[in-house]
């Protein structure tokens, strides 16, 4: 079954209102996805993190150098 009153450019008029909103809407959600993945990306938060600067880095400790001292054996007791 046909639509009985067919006239396209009377109805682009009308449709063109909504069809321009149903279009910024889009592109306002695309915008708001390409920020959100690129704060999420940018900055991710790692749980179990510290937030904020480390205020001190300790530096580990200087490797030993030279050998172990020996031990004596002990004197023979008579």
């Amino acid at each position: 079954m046909s639509a009985p009153r067919t006239d396209l450019e009377k109805q682009k008029r009308h449709h063109l209102v909504p069809i321009i909103g149903i279009i910024a809407v889009v592109l306002i959600a695309l915008a708001g996805f390409v920020w959100w993945f690129d704060d999420e990306t940018s900055d991710p938060e790692i749980p179990g993190a510290v937030p904020g600067p480390v205020d001190e880095i300790t530096e580990p400790p200087a490797p030993a150098t030279g050998t172990a001292p020996v031990a004596e054996p002990p004197a023979p007791s008579q």
